[in-house]
């Protein structure tokens, strides 16, 4: 209140007398809105017309350069310094507040601003010089969002800058496209496309405050550096050391900590880290040299990395087929990694949670002390209990994956372990391969593997046919070394449970298999897949 008063003590004192002419109020009232003119009372006193409550954040009836700052930047992105500008030019008594009236002016003065941010987006040319500066631009990057540089933005233009900016899908955009202009049909220039992407802001930081709700550990209403290292390595794998430059990308006030808006920014970041990943990524799969990804390429890295088949990975690719073709790009590849990275974060949530039963017939959690961590004799109990592989080899993979190097992996830490077990497992099916493929016609069928565990571990064909048929995913009557891992995985359990005397559920997973190990299992199987060769390798397919 004491500001707003100062405030008209001022605005008096610049007219020069308390009291003003009717006349000269007439005169400068005449060019603003009714809620923004200066007002007399009944004793002719001028009264200012009261701020933005949306703006004036602490109430007191006056804004403050910090509170001008934060509105145009969660409604527009401009930076501080952008704003400190304008704030300085509109602020004449240099008193570090505005009053209504000076709001007034620098209203415009933002929106100017924002709109020319939206013609450098749409790279319009307005000489030749700038021309020949924005061509130049354009021919080394593939960020400007007018793809046929005619200085429009049609909706399919806007859709594609949104997916891979954001991660917004294209039925959202549609939406938001139509809030601005109704008909989809017509191209928006910049003043429209500078609404456009103020509606897409708002979005986006309501967004972001949907991840602050689970991700604010301490509920300060603000993420700091430790919980943003947690939620960028649980999304995409991104280091601390490479998060910590992130933050300070998006920091706009320098308080060491991210507030919605500024979060919204830190996410953005982080997609464009997933989008160039993807792109590296598209590189290694993408077979037939397309540029884009099959369903068929996408479940055999998801298979290998995941152990995922079809019916899981089916409705997660159509998800992110966007443009429903059939084929993912790099952008739309992005989002896909990302929901297989949450889909494997979730399973390891649960095997952490998961009942096992051991060698004495009790109850044990993988979690063996209930702290919600898993250590290094935790994670070694479960990978011999998988793939038999010795301590050694299990801690390398360990220190992997233990992000933040604390002795104790979490469930996104827990979800690269399994992964790195997967992928080391599967490099030991392809070096031992032939030991499979008796016949040497380079496949694995049913015939040689039904003979070789009936010689082996006295199992009956028939239940030799039902673990094939279950872990041949991709029905090619032969399995794959991925395959063959799953095949090893359901063995091993089946001999270990009849050897116990305990009944085969089969419809337990393969990752719940007891603590005890048949000895016959591990000697007469292929030793262990461990050398520090293989521990490069499996670091290089990260």
């Amino acid at each position: 209140m004491m500001a707003r008063i100062e405030s008209l003590k001022r605005f008096q004192q610049d007219s020069g007398t308390s009291n003003i002419a009717s006349t000269g109020l007439t005169n400068a009232n005449s060019n603003l809105p009714e809620e923004s003119r200066v007002t007399l009372d009944e004793m002719g006193i001028a009264h200012l017309p009261p701020v933005d409550k949306s703006v004036d954040l602490d109430g007191d009836g006056a804004l403050s350069l910090a509170e001008v700052q934060y509105a145009a930047f969660v409604h527009h992105g401009l930076s501080s310094n952008i704003i400190e500008s304008l704030f300085n030019e509109v602020d004449k008594n240099r008193d570090g507040y505005l009053t209504s009236l000076e709001f007034n002016d620098i209203r415009p003065l933002v929106l100017a601003k924002a709109e020319s941010a939206a013609q450098r987006y749409l790279q319009v040319p307005f000489n030749a010089v700038l021309m020949f500066i924005m061509i130049i631009s354009l021919l080394k990057t593939d960020n400007a969002v007018d793809k046929d540089h005619n200085s429009f933005l049609s909706l399919s233009e806007a859709q594609e800058y949104v997916l891979k900016e954001y991660g917004i899908g294209n039925r959202d955009m549609e939406r938001i496209w139509r809030m601005v202009l109704p008909n989809t049909e017509i191209e928006m220039d910049a003043v429209l496309f500078s609404k456009l992407r103020r509606r897409i802001r708002g979005m986006s930081i309501r967004l972001a405050k949907q991840i602050m709700k689970k991700a604010d550990i301490n509920e300060d209403g603000h993420i700091d550096k430790r919980e943003a290292q947690k939620i960028a390595f649980e999304q995409e794998g991104i280091s601390a050391n490479d998060v910590n430059d992130m933050i300070l990308s998006a920091d706009d006030n320098n308080d060491g900590e991210l507030n919605a808006p500024e979060f919204a920014d830190f996410e953005r970041i982080v997609r464009t880290r997933a989008v160039d990943t993807s792109k590296k990524a598209l590189k290694v799969v993408d077979r037939d040299g397309s540029g884009t990804i099959t369903m068929d390429e996408a479940k055999r890295i998801a298979f290998d990395h995941y152990g995922f088949d079809e019916q899981i990975l089916g409705p997660f690719f159509a998800q992110a087929d966007e443009n429903e073709d059939g084929q993912l790009d790099a952008v739309e590849f992005a989002g896909f990694r990302s929901v297989i990275r949450s889909k494997a974060v979730q399973n390891a949530l649960e095997t952490m949670q998961a009942k096992l039963c051991n060698s004495y017939d009790t109850l044990k959690e993988i979690d063996s002390d209930g702290d919600g961590l898993i250590n290094n004799s935790e994670a070694v109990a479960m990978a011999r209990r998988q793939d038999d592989m010795d301590p050694k080899e299990t801690f390398n993979l360990f220190v992997i994956a233990d992000q933040d190097k604390s002795g104790k992996l979490d469930k996104v830490e827990l979800a690269d372990f399994l992964r790195l077990v997967r992928l080391s497992a599967i490099k030991f099916a392809t070096d031992h391969f032939k030991e499979f493929d008796t016949n040497k016609d380079k496949l694995v069928t049913i015939d040689e593997l039904e003979e070789l565990i009936e010689l082996k571990y006295k199992v009956d064909r028939s239940v030799t046919r039902q673990f094939f048929d279950k872990v041949d995913v991709d029905h090619s009557a032969d399995l794959t070394p991925g395959e063959i891992v799953d095949f090893r995985h359901e063995i091993r359990r089946f001999v270990t449970e009849r050897d116990s005397r305990r009944p085969y559920d089969p419809n337990k997973s393969n990752d719940q298999d007891g603590d005890h190990e048949n000895t016959e299992v591990r000697n007469q199987e292929p030793t262990s897949p461990h050398s520090s060769d293989s521990n490069n390798q499996i670091q290089q397919q990260q």
